[in-house]
């Protein structure tokens, strides 16, 4: 049998492990998102661009002289948009899963005007 100090540092183990484990299926879900993301972008900006080759021949930076260079800006702001909206969910996955961070030494959070 196991006295409580030992009972206490398994249990404490197990937690951590099981928090792990959240931890790594989260970021594969948003691996297999952002590789999903990535070739519907592709997708799109094969579609939209359609067939035209650019302006000058061989200069891909030369395709925004184009007249049809509409979606290739789409394309870049709705991937500027996605990059954002996965930054921003992948803050708030860290700063979830270190909660103990944000109180005080007393265990109570301090008022939003000490932050």
């Amino acid at each position: 049998m196991y006295d409580t100090q030992e009972r206490l540092r398994r249990a404490k183990q197990a937690a951590l492990r099981l928090t792990r484990k959240r931890e790594r299926q989260a970021l594969r879900r948003l691996e297999a998102l952002c590789a999903v993301l990535g070739l519907a972008l592709t997708g799109a900006l094969v579609c939209v661009s359609g067939k035209t080759p650019g302006a000058v021949q061989g200069a891909y930076g030369a395709t925004l002289l184009t007249d049809r260079a509409g979606g290739y800006v789409l394309v870049a702001v709705i991937s500027f948009a996605a990059a954002v909206a996965l930054t921003v969910a992948c803050m708030r996955l860290r700063r979830r899963s270190r909660p103990g961070k944000d109180e005080a030494p007393g265990g109570k959070r301090p008022p939003a005007a000490d932050r």
